[in-house]
């Protein structure tokens, strides 16, 4: 292997500005990490361009996030609900007179072919199918929100923004599963249908027939059963239900809802010869309407 002297004392000059200096001073140039062969003084010397290297050396500086969980946007998680009925301090009120009189309105709810009761025990508005101040007017239970109860049926109460809040959602508990005295004429023993309506102004139909929206996903029970209803089975299998309403990809939710109508249990008949039969008693722990939910909780 070669050897070379260390030319302490030993002199060169300089190949750019031809200066002498100590040789173990010149300093030798390099072009995209390739040398030119070139010694150079100090003051003649270039460092090789930073440029050249680009692509050499890997580097990764990210920005984006795996799935974040920011506040506000468009996410709606920061965001309060629009309504929340949960029914822990209920305000109570009996209607005195009219078509309504002796029906019972629990925070703004109004019962219709049922009856409706806050039960401070557990909390809840229980919806009682079978007990129903007008027996006559058969069944389909169901309870509204934002209904005028004076009689002329306009939608005012309630001001939902469409474009923010996309969930309806409902826990509910099964005092008394939805049983049927004759099994053969009906369908879709539960039905857990929003309806809503952008009415104000008097109108005895306010909720069209295109304004209504199947509970999904329930993750329970499927949409409809066999004419049982609720069974002792389906009772045991959980405490809780939950109905959720995901209007964020429909049509129809636009503009300001101003009424809610939920039919937490409905029964049809195949063909109709007369009124609805439905029964059965739930206990609704709440009912909210906000921007953003986990549909897998």
């Amino acid at each position: 292997m070669a050897s070379y002297a260390k030319g302490k004392k030993a002199f060169g000059f300089c190949d750019r500005c031809g200066f002498r200096y100590d040789l173990k001073d010149l300093k030798s140039e390099t072009v995209n990490l390739v040398s030119t062969n070139l010694l150079v003084c100090e003051e003649c010397w270039d460092p090789d361009h930073p440029q050249n290297m680009l692509g050499r050396i890997r580097y990764d500086d990210p920005q984006a996030l795996r799935n974040p969980r920011p506040l506000g946007g468009i996410s709606g998680r920061d965001l309060p609900a629009a309504y929340r009925w949960d029914f822990k301090n209920p305000t109570v009120t009996v209607i005195p007179s009219g078509t309504y009189a002796g029906y019972s309105v629990i925070d703004g709810w109004f019962g219709a072919q049922c009856t409706i009761s806050a039960q401070a025990s557990s909390e809840s508005l229980r919806i009682d199918g079978n007990n129903r101040l007008n027996p006559a007017s058969g069944g389909d239970p169901q309870i509204l929100q934002g209904f005028d109860y004076s009689g002329e049926q306009d939608h005012q109460n309630l001001n939902i923004d469409t474009s923010v809040y996309k969930y309806v959602v409902s826990s509910f508990r099964i005092d008394t599963p939805t049983v049927f005295t004759d099994n053969s004429q009906f369908v879709f023993n539960f039905d857990g249908s929003l309806f809503w309506t952008d009415q104000t102004t008097p109108s005895p139909y306010p909720w069209s027939a295109d304004r209504r929206q199947i509970a999904k996903p329930f993750p329970y029970l499927p949409l409809s059963q066999a004419a049982s209803g609720f069974s002792a089975s389906d009772k045991n299998m959980t405490t809780r239900f939950k109905l959720v309403w995901d209007m964020s990809n429909d049509p129809t939710w636009t503009g300001t809802v101003t009424g809610l109508r939920i039919d937490y249990m409905d029964s049809r008949q195949v063909p109709r010869v007369d009124a609805d039969k439905d029964s059965g008693i739930i206990d609704i722990e709440y009912i909210e309407v906000v921007a953003f939910h986990n549909i897998d909780l």
